[in-house]
């Protein structure tokens, strides 16, 4: 699969974010940081490499105890790398309460990842 078909997940546990994201609401920009450590090192090294080109899609999926829903689907306008973290800026293209409201429940610890193929 192509860097520029997978799906990247931003996981967000702060209450307010789902809250923000949803009062503003499809065609906004907004932004969201993540700590180096945090990051897929896969997704990390893609985006040094600048393999995430603008467009991207992105599921902002919030994470409260147990239950993981997916909040936000957006579109990537770009990326700064300050070393220690990246922030990611992008346009939000849905989200509640028009979005589907999808469960998950990653395998992994990573905040920012692909999401995984569905397909065994």
């Amino acid at each position: 699969m192509e860097t520029r078909e997978k799906i990247v997940q931003l996981v967000v546990d702060k209450d307010w974010t789902p809250e923000t994201i949803s009062s503003l609401g499809s065609g906004f920009f907004y932004h969201l940081s993540y700590p180096v450590e945090a990051i897929a090192p896969e997704l990390l090294a893609d985006l040094r490499a600048n393999l995430l080109p603008p467009g991207t899609e992105l599921e902002i999926i919030y994470r409260k105890g147990g239950d993981w829903r997916r909040v936000a689907l957006a579109e990537l306008d770009r990326w700064l790398d300050f070393q220690t973290f990246i922030r990611l800026e992008f346009r939000l293209m849905q989200t509640a309460p028009s979005l589907k409201a999808v469960r998950t429940n990653p395998k992994n610890g990573y905040l920012l990842r692909y999401k995984p193929d569905p397909r065994p």
